[in-house]
């Protein structure tokens, strides 16, 4: 459980907190409580829902109690309304944008080491190819290749995602 569901989850905290080190933690957090309550634990909802909803309101609560950060107390005080109004259909909707950027960031993973370097120096850095080249001793046609060549395997892998979505749908 804590595998399949961490990765996302914590892209999930990492919208409400800002850092990527307190929504790590607060999804451990998360599964931690759920360990420990597991005997008295009673989920009224499926336990996908039950997570992001601990999750969120786990966020909410580090929001509320990080009095060291008195210049974002303003900040924090409309994204905490924004957050709390939310709908059901919004939220789910958060929830299918996360497991898709999941999806996408496995899909990343899964190219060959030099064709993932340079795509995320340009896609996910927003380095020029340019920059790449110079940056990796390469020349600016390689990293173009490079770039062209993940990106056909990412459209797809992220074909067939789609239409297995849309064949459960």
């Amino acid at each position: 459980m804590f595998r399949e569901h961490f990765k996302a989850l914590t892209i999930y905290a990492k919208r409400y907190v800002q850092d990527l080190d307190s929504a790590q933690d607060i999804t451990q957090e998360v599964f931690v409580r759920l360990y420990e309550k597991r005997s008295t634990l009673e989920i009224h909802t499926s336990l996908k829902a039950f997570l992001y909803t601990a999750v969120r309101n786990r966020c909410l609560d580090a929001l509320r109690s990080n009095k060291t950060h008195q210049l974002h107390k303003e900040q924090i005080k409309s994204q905490t309304e924004e957050i709390t109004s939310f709908t059901i259909d919004q939220d789910e909707q958060l929830i299918e944008q996360t497991a898709l950027q999941q999806k996408l960031y496995n899909a990343i993973n899964e190219l060959p080491e030099q064709n993932q370097k340079i795509f995320r120096l340009s896609r996910l850095e927003g380095k020029t190819n340019q920059e790449i080249a110079d940056q990796l001793h390469l020349t600016k046609r390689t990293v173009e290749t490079h770039i062209s060549n993940a990106l056909k395997k990412l459209r797809k892998i992220i074909t067939l995602i789609l239409i297995m979505i849309y064949s459960i749908l």
